[in-house]
């Protein structure tokens, strides 16, 4: 009779063994570090720059449809955003002379470059004031308003290179060009 009521009792005491076990080794999650976050914009980069490699400077100009903007538009545009978006949070200027005035393979990639490296740049020099004061008024669908601040727009910017990045994939396959590995 005692090794029965030892029996029925087991899966209490596990149960209360993994609940101790699992409160002792809980830890206060984090969010990204911004070295992690710096390391990831560096990964974009390195992915943003093969996918534009990839795609022949005489198809800079192929869209998929008339109301899209051409291949070589949507790099202009997710990089231009970057220098535009993080000179509003930082106040740091971006170091480029003027903005391309044509848009080709060799100019891109150096666009690119250029971006990127603005942003890996300034975003260890951010500060909470910075990333919680700056503020960007919203329209989106969805996306709660008036405005967000600095730090939701920073992600936006890291998801919003991710789109157009896509974007400009789906576009290589369309020429028939198998777009770099997905690197993260």
């Amino acid at each position: 009779m005692t090794n029965h009521r030892f029996v029925a009792r087991r899966p209490l005491l596990a149960f209360l063994v993994l609940l101790l076990a699992r409160s002792a080794s809980a830890q206060t999650a984090t969010l990204l570090s911004i070295d992690d976050f710096v390391r990831d914009w560096q990964i974009s980069k390195r992915f943003t720059l093969a996918v534009a490699r990839v795609m022949p400077a005489a198809s800079y100009d192929f869209k998929a449809t008339p109301e899209e903007m051409t291949f070589g538009e949507q790099m202009y545009h997710l990089s231009s955003s970057l220098f535009v978006t993080f000179n509003r949070i930082s106040g740091e200027s971006p170091t480029y002379t003027a903005p391309p005035t044509t848009i080709t393979k060799e100019i891109m990639l150096d666009w690119i470059d250029k971006s990127f490296d603005y942003v890996i740049r300034v975003l260890p020099k951010l500060t909470d004031t910075q990333l919680t004061e700056t503020k960007f008024p919203v329209n989106f669908d969805g996306r709660p308003g008036p405005d967000i601040n600095g730090r939701d727009m920073m992600m936006n910017m890291f998801i919003h290179v991710a789109h157009h990045r896509a974007q400009c994939e789906v576009y290589l396959r369309l020429k028939g060009i198998t777009p770099p590995i997905y690197t993260f």
